[in-house]
């Protein structure tokens, strides 16, 4: 039971860690003037469709097989 308490103890930190990340980036990419504007908004929408599409498709595609 020692062992899935601490795996669990470790994937809190991860979540709080991805927090943290996470506003970092979004600060630096404020500082972006470019990302300011309508065609860095739509550019940054794009990239994130289509990675988050690429990454399902691989994570069903692995756990089917």
């Amino acid at each position: 039971m020692k062992n899935k308490s601490h795996l669990v103890f470790w994937e809190l930190v991860l979540i709080l860690a991805s927090v943290l990340v996470f506003r970092g980036l979004w600060l630096l990419l404020d500082k972006v003037e470019w990302m300011n504007h309508r065609a860095g908004l739509w550019a940054s929408l794009a990239v994130g469709v289509i990675v988050c599409i690429l990454a399902l498709v691989t994570v069903n595609r692995d756990s089917s097989e």
